[in-house]
């Protein structure tokens, strides 16, 4: 794995959503963030998985034609069309023999991706393939939306995984409930989409009493009490079935990562899946919720305290809703990598319908 962040950084006590420091030292607290990082402009989710996935291949002496398949989840893609995960196969100079396609997800991205992709490898004899998963979550809150904007940083992250018969089994469930999507979303969209865009949907909303969804259609809104309550219900459900599909205990696994919603909700999480505090790295503090990549950004930004070889039981939940686990093994010496750069990936290859390349 590898795990790439912007080197801009933002505090909690410097965020434009808090009118005074009192506000900022109340919201710290209660989530445990206090710094994030921000992407530059002109940086995207497919700049910073871009060089994850270039620091893992070297790292792990890969030829770029063995590779197969490339899986991208993101929900910040750079285009509608086409597919991101196509692009990011040229501008990391795979082969035109590997499949590539996006899935659009967010906090549940880590459980699904592995899953799709290590079922597909398998089905289809792909011996590499590799998993990238990161947003610029950011971006889409507007800075005066106490409810979100200070919650999210950016990431990107790159997953290799390579196919071999005596490898230890991984154990999967993943879950899903349209019932909640209102609880996370953009309702702004392309001319095909529910809501397209126009002029009215280009115009800030009145903020709510609490200062609240400020923003146009193309912000996220976020209902953070609807979330809270599905999350402390539904991950530790999710957590427990695992661990029975696999005939494990929480003794059994060195370590729980949990997607980093927040302080108080992955506490809750933890305790009632019967984990350890010591068992359950985090990174919130310093680098925020980072949506689809908090993860692999977790595990990488934690590397010196990772067990390896060691059992990791991960679990993702949010947006969608949707909510996932997996429990699968780290062999020895498999690098946990971790870039940090405010640079974009390849400008001279970004699409452009003027440029032949």
């Amino acid at each position: 794995m590898a795990a790439s962040l912007p080197r801009n950084r933002q505090t909690t006590a410097g965020c434009p959503a808090f009118s005074n420091e009192s506000e900022a030292s109340r919201f710290a607290t209660a989530t445990g963030i206090r710094e994030r990082r921000i992407a530059v402009a002109g940086q995207c989710a497919s700049d910073l998985c871009g060089f994850s996935a270039d620091a893992l291949i070297e790292g792990l002496g890969w030829e770029r034609s063995s590779i197969g398949m490339l899986v991208l989840v993101t929900q910040s893609g750079d285009f509608v069309v086409p597919a991101t995960s196509i692009l990011l196969q040229h501008r990391l100079g795979l082969s035109t023999r590997c499949m590539a396609y996006d899935i659009n997800l967010g906090c549940s991205a880590f459980p699904y991706g592995m899953a799709q992709v290590a079922s597909v490898m398998r089905a289809l004899g792909v011996a590499r393939g590799l998993l990238l998963i990161g947003d610029v979550s950011s971006r889409g809150c507007h800075p005066m939306d106490a409810s979100s904007y200070p919650l999210f940083g950016d990431a990107g992250s790159a997953i290799a995984l390579e196919l071999d018969p005596d490898a230890a089994p991984m154990y999967f469930d993943l879950n899903s409930d349209g019932a909640g999507g209102a609880a996370i979303c953009v309702r702004g969209s392309g001319p095909a989409g529910r809501y397209p865009v126009d002029i009215d949907s280009l115009l800030s909303r009145a903020p709510t009493a609490g200062g609240e969804n400020v923003g146009s259609e193309l912000n996220t809104r976020l209902r953070g009490a609807d979330i809270f309550s599905f999350s402390i219900s539904e991950a530790p459900k999710c957590i427990l079935r695992v661990l029975e599909k696999s005939g494990s205990t929480p003794a059994d696994v060195d370590h729980l990562l949990l997607h980093q919603a927040n302080r108080m909700i992955n506490e809750t999480v933890r305790r009632k899946s019967g984990f350890a505090t010591g068992q359950t790295p985090g990174s919130l503090e310093l680098y925020g919720n980072t949506g689809s990549a908090s993860i692999p950004v977790t595990l990488c930004v934690n590397a010196d305290q990772v067990r390896r070889p060691g059992r990791v039981l991960a679990c993702g939940f949010g947006v969608g809703l949707s909510w996932g686990s997996v429990l699968f093994s780290l062999d020895a010496g498999v690098p946990l990598l971790l870039v940090e750069t405010d640079e974009v990936f390849r400008p001279d290859l970004v699409m452009d319908p003027d440029n032949e390349e």
